[in-house]
């Protein structure tokens, strides 16, 4: 049979608050890596969904473009413009809209061309058959800050 003297009692005793501590440590340290994993796991997803939400409004461009070019040229510059689905095609209307949280918006401006008709980056000649669309879309984080993300492109009329 083993004896333990009063020594080695607080010595276990001292052992066994320091596991206890030690692991209290890792548990907390664990914790906070699953935090910060989940945080930045929603993050990207809200940035690949803003990603996927610009690419379609790109699209939905083109595809109101294709049904004429009016639908493009009429538009007034530097106003913002929402998608809308109707259940068959994408029209553009001033009401705002929002997407599973995440606000998409379109706004156009003239383009023009230099001698070289490459397109100017200021001055030249008015190209009434292109336009320069900007799709921005905003959104608040599941943290609570704003974030926004934008494409621009350029669409031409390429049915005259």
């Amino acid at each position: 049979m083993i004896s333990f003297n009063k020594k080695q009692k607080g010595f276990f005793l001292i052992e066994v608050v320091v596991a206890t501590a030690v692991a209290a440590t890792v548990v907390i340290f664990l914790l906070g890596l699953v935090q910060n994993t989940v945080r930045i796991s929603a993050a990207a997803l809200e940035r690949t969904q803003a990603s996927y939400l610009l690419e379609e409004g790109q699209e939905a461009t083109k595809t109101i473009r294709d049904g004429g070019w009016s639908n493009i040229s009429l538009l007034s510059n530097g106003t913002n413009y929402y998608f809308l689905w109707s259940g068959s095609e994408w029209t553009l209307n001033t009401t705002p809209s929002s997407v599973d949280s995440f606000t998409r918006t379109i706004s156009f401006e003239e383009v023009y061309r230099d001698v070289n008709d490459d397109i100017a980056s200021s001055g030249g000649t008015l190209d009434t058959r292109t336009r320069k669309g900007t799709v921005t879309v905003s959104w608040t984080t599941s943290s609570g800050s704003s974030k926004s993300e934008s494409l621009t492109f350029y669409i031409a009329d390429i049915r005259t």
